[in-house]
């Protein structure tokens, strides 16, 4: 590795000493800094060389790296086998695969990589990240951030539609600002759009994995109490909309009772519940069913607050929690919970 003078100089190490564990390389060498980030080249063992394009941002998400990519095509930079590497401290799973898409390499400051130079083919992943990023997904996800849930929900509705900024703000009762970050992480990771007609979801798959992956992490931050009950599965539903016609306690099926609404491909033996905290006595009583440690057939997910809630349904006189809340409470179950809840993202959600 040759000593030159660069104001990247942890960049360049960390690219030097990835590239230099491949027997091929002789070595690497920095030509030049740049705006975002530095020009170098590797030496094979047979005296031929590769020049790097590398560019280091502080934070790497799809759209912007899709902007390095597009700008390197105009740039004025004359460089022969010229191999583009982007370079952040973290890259996320989403960034990744859009370097891949895109033909180019990446590298994070704790080593994790994929490069493919010439017949060279490096995939370095499992080291500790330092740098993981903190923000993002944390809190537009994470159902902690109530307003950023209902604002999603909201979006997720009808992904059809182009949502203008203010319309959600003023339907949701929120900030524009609060609005605005889901917007901005949406398209980051390119699985939305600004139009001039309002945000246009372009993955609802992606969204509702990467939602799903934060669910799945505080799920167990949920208030979930098991309960047995002595009727049968059908009796025990329509003693729930008995309840409702009787004392308008609400009570939302969701998990496998709530999903064959949507799509009935799976039979279920188990009922999944969704009350509010200050009906939870009440509907005990109304229902005679017993709280259990094990062998419960009714599991109550408690809700404090009502954005898991937005977009409930009532089909056929039972209440039902919205398709993004089934599919995300079916995501966690074992046994068929993910078909169905494939299911209902292609008949309900990207519909």
């Amino acid at each position: 590795m040759k000593a030159t003078s660069t104001d990247y100089v942890k960049e360049f190490e960390q690219l030097s000493t990835s590239l230099l564990k491949i027997p091929v390389i002789d070595r690497c060498d920095h030509r030049s800094d740049k705006k975002e980030g530095f020009l170098a080249y590797i030496v094979f063992k047979d005296a031929s060389t590769v020049n790097l394009d590398v560019t280091v941002l502080s934070r790497a998400f799809p759209s912007l790296i899709t902007e390095v990519v597009n700008r390197q095509k105009l740039d004025t930079i004359n460089l022969e086998n010229r191999y583009s590497i982007i370079m952040a401290p973290y890259i996320s799973a989403e960034s990744a695969k859009q370097c891949e898409r895109l033909g180019i390499g990446y590298l994070d400051m704790s080593g994790n990589c994929r490069l493919q130079v010439r017949f060279i083919y490096v995939n370095d992943q499992g080291h500790p990240n330092k740098f993981a990023e903190k923000r993002t997904a944390k809190n537009i996800f994470d159902p902690s951030s109530k307003v950023s849930s209902l604002i999603l929900r909201e979006i997720m509705r009808d992904i059809t539609y182009r949502w203008k900024l203010s319309f959600l703000a003023d339907t949701l009762q929120c900030s524009i600002g609060q609005v605005s970050k889901v917007k901005d992480y949406l398209c980051e990771q390119l699985w939305a759009r600004m139009t001039p007609d309002g945000l246009h979801v372009l993955e609802a798959n992606a969204i509702m994995l990467a939602w799903n992956e934060a669910y799945a992490q505080k799920s167990e931050s949920f208030e979930v109490m098991g309960y047995h009950t002595l009727l049968p599965v059908p009796e025990f539903e329509d003693k729930i909309r008995q309840i409702k016609a009787d004392s308008g306690i609400d009570c939302y099926l969701s998990g496998f009772a709530g999903g064959v609404r949507y799509a009935p491909v799976v039979r279920y033996n188990k009922i999944h519940l969704m009350v509010r905290e200050r009906d939870l006595n009440a509907f005990l009583e109304a229902a005679e069913c017993k709280q259990v440690d094990s062998g419960a057939n009714v599991q109550i997910q408690v809700l404090t607050s009502d954005e898991m809630l937005h977009d409930a349904r009532l089909i056929k006189d039972q209440q039902v929690a919205s398709p993004v809340q089934v599919y995300l409470d079916c995501m966690q179950l074992k046994g068929r919970g993910e078909e169905l809840a494939e299911a209902i993202l292609a008949k309900e959600i990207e519909k």
